[in-house]
């Protein structure tokens, strides 16, 4: 089995473990494995890499762990135009630690929660002949292995940057703060977890760190734009102004203390410095408190049953027979909307280019805004910038076919099914329904507010181009039933493969710009849309079309 530096390094410790009374050749073992297992783990930072590629570097025992420490350390060389922002370092510094907060606890819950909730060392290696203190130690020297190496990979860069510009006690301070806040957002995280399991169960738990993993997704793929601001930020004169709110902000109590070195006294910057200090040892006796408690609670996490709610919601059965034309139809449209809400690697896929295609408009908004604003961004048409939230649409197609649990899909074929295109027409509306209405409803009402009520004709164009728009894509997709494929292959399918079809979105763009040019002309186009959106909906989809079965 594969050495490991850190085992190495334990091994001339050996001798202090056997004097607390911890087996050691036993927790080498057990850490050795745990941490095999660790380089074999996809990180989230990683999901995006094809699942062919993920296969192939299985084989040849790929260090995906070293991967993603690689991005983990650029993003740290993102954090260094903040530490030239101007020369305000309370400033600087609170940026700076809000950005590692939202990195380290984000990581913690995406792809720590592995190791801090696992389970296994109770169900298998308790019934061993292994002393409990044994166990925990590994699984403590574990986690601190994991939380060192991120983090020093992470702020190692915006630390050495810190020593050139302000000296080294100035970096001496970092480097204590950085561990301050690394046990308490480890703590917090620990914490978070026993409140939902106490009042939840594993289910619930597993439900919210899925949303992590994608939040930690979106903010990936847009940090890019914070960093762009950046370099704009930095010609702006900032100046910190104490106030009580400063206590609510962790970030902002490990910045108190360079505006300490200073020279700066406020009674704000003292409470916060004691703060800073005490509440990561405050945290930690709490947390020791109340372990017992948790490892309990942990055991939630083995229990892999739903309790079956929303299975016959009266609210989702009368909207089924409202936008469904058969008792068919209506079945599979409820069967798809409880798959979208419950499939995590569906939206592990899925949700973050929503979030992209959500903020992206707002960014563009903002920048018009900053150059011009708001009375000519109200005057002007960048209202058609409402648009990229059609990008959700080939996406939420191409991955309605992959699940998780494809080997269900057997029941496709002893159902019976009279019309399998009422299957195709459920999938396009609850993709609509579930995935584009919610963000384009949002878009719609903030444009409304942004640009007035001139543009509601134009709103409604859009919404009807996004229905047409749905029903081209499923057309010339894949005709595969939904979650009958397996999630291994929804790379290709997710990734190049939906290019073509968010370039069909520009003639939509076009044809509704040029409707504008002509007297009455959007709501002529309008009522072009309603008759294709009604035709569509209600037989324009053919029958018995050949469908590529998959199980």
């Amino acid at each position: 089995m594969q050495e490991f530096r850190v085992l190495k390094i334990l091994d001339r410790c050996q001798g202090l473990f056997a004097k607390v009374g911890v087996d050691y050749p036993v927790m080498r073992k057990i850490l050795q494995v745990k941490l095999l297992m660790d380089r074999r783990r996809i990180p989230t930072v990683l999901t995006m890499m094809s699942k062919k590629k993920q296969q192939d570097d299985m084989l040849t025992e790929t260090n995906y762990f070293g991967k993603s420490l690689l991005v983990y350390g650029f993003i740290g060389c993102m954090m260094i135009p903040f530490l030239m922002l101007g020369s305000q370092p309370m400033i600087q510094m609170s940026i700076i630690f809000s950005m590692m907060m939202f990195m380290m606890s984000s990581s913690m819950i995406s792809d720590f929660s592995s190791v801090l909730l696992d389970v296994r060392d109770k169900s298998i290696l308790s019934t061993k002949a292994v002393h409990p203190r044994t166990i925990s130690m590994a699984k403590a020297l574990h986690i601190g292995n994991y939380l060192v190496i991120i983090t020093a990979v992470l702020m190692a860069p915006v630390w050495i940057v810190s020593i050139i510009r302000y000296g080294v006690l100035f970096g001496l301070i970092f480097l204590v703060e950085i561990i301050l806040l690394d046990l308490l957002i480890l703590v917090l995280t620990a914490l978070v977890y026993f409140g939902v399991l106490r009042l939840y169960d594993g289910e619930k738990l597993k439900d919210m760190i899925n949303y992590v993993q994608i939040g930690l997704s979106i903010g990936l793929v847009i940090g890019y734009q914070i960093v762009i601001r950046s370099f704009d930020l930095m010609q702006i004169d900032f100046e910190w102004v104490p106030a009580w709110w400063n206590m609510l902000l962790p970030p902002i109590w490990y910045a108190a203390p360079f505006a300490l070195l200073q020279g700066m006294t406020d009674p704000y910057l003292i409470a916060m410095t004691i703060l800073a200090v005490c509440a990561p040892i405050l945290a930690v006796a709490v947390y020791t408190r109340q372990l017992p408690k948790f490892e309990q609670h942990l055991m939630k996490l083995t229990n892999h049953g739903g309790d079956g709610k929303g299975a016959s919601r009266p609210g989702l059965q009368a909207l089924a027979k409202v936008l469904c034309t058969s008792r068919e139809e209506q079945a599979f449209f409820r069967f798809v909307l409880r798959m979208i809400g419950s499939e995590r690697e569906f939206k592990l896929k899925v949700y973050p280019s929503l979030g992209i295609a959500f903020i992206l408009p707002f960014i563009l908004l903002f920048n018009t805004l900053r150059s011009g604003g708001l009375t000519e961004l109200s005057s002007s048409s960048m209202y058609y910038t409402i648009y990229f939230c059609l990008m959700i649409i080939p996406t939420c197609i191409a991955m309605a076919r992959f699940s998780g649990r494809h080997k269900g899909a057997w029941i496709y074929h002893v159902a019976p099914v009279q019309d399998i295109t009422a299957f195709h027409r459920a999938v396009t509306k609850a993709v609509l329904l579930r995935m584009f209405m919610p963000v384009f409803l949002v878009q719609a009402l903030v444009f409304i507010a942004l640009f007035g009520g001139r543009i509601v004709p134009d709103l409604f164009v859009v919404l009807l181009n996004a229905i047409v728009y749905t029903s081209l894509c499923y057309k010339f997709m894949t005709k595969s039933l939904p979650f009958s494929e397996p999630i291994a292959e929804s790379q290709q399918a997710a990734g190049w493969g939906i290019l073509p079809y968010l370039l069909m979105i520009a003639p939509f763009v076009v044809v509704h710009y040029g409707s504008t040019l002509l007297p009455y002309g959007p709501y002529l186009y309008l009522a072009v849309l309603v008759v294709i959106s009604i035709w569509i909906w209600t037989g324009g989809k053919g029958k018995g079309r050949q469908v590529n079965m998959k199980a």
